[in-house]
């Protein structure tokens, strides 16, 4: 659905993808830090799951 200005509104889906992805990268940098074999795996999964978010909430298709 367009707004007046043109361009599509964002979804829920697409605001929980960035906040997965925003999320893992932040637990990375944690993971790096403290050599955290488990929070490796943590960023692995809030990557993953937050990729997988953003395709299925086609988030592409909401930019200008």
């Amino acid at each position: 659905m367009a707004s007046s200005g043109g361009h599509h509104k964002a979804n829920t889906g697409s605001w929980a993808a960035v906040i997965l992805i925003i999320a893992g990268f932040a637990i990375g940098v944690f993971a790096l830090v403290l050599h955290s074999v488990f929070l490796w795996i943590v960023t692995g999964v809030a990557l993953v799951v937050g990729m997988i978010a953003a395709a299925t909430s086609r988030i592409m298709e909401q930019a200008y």
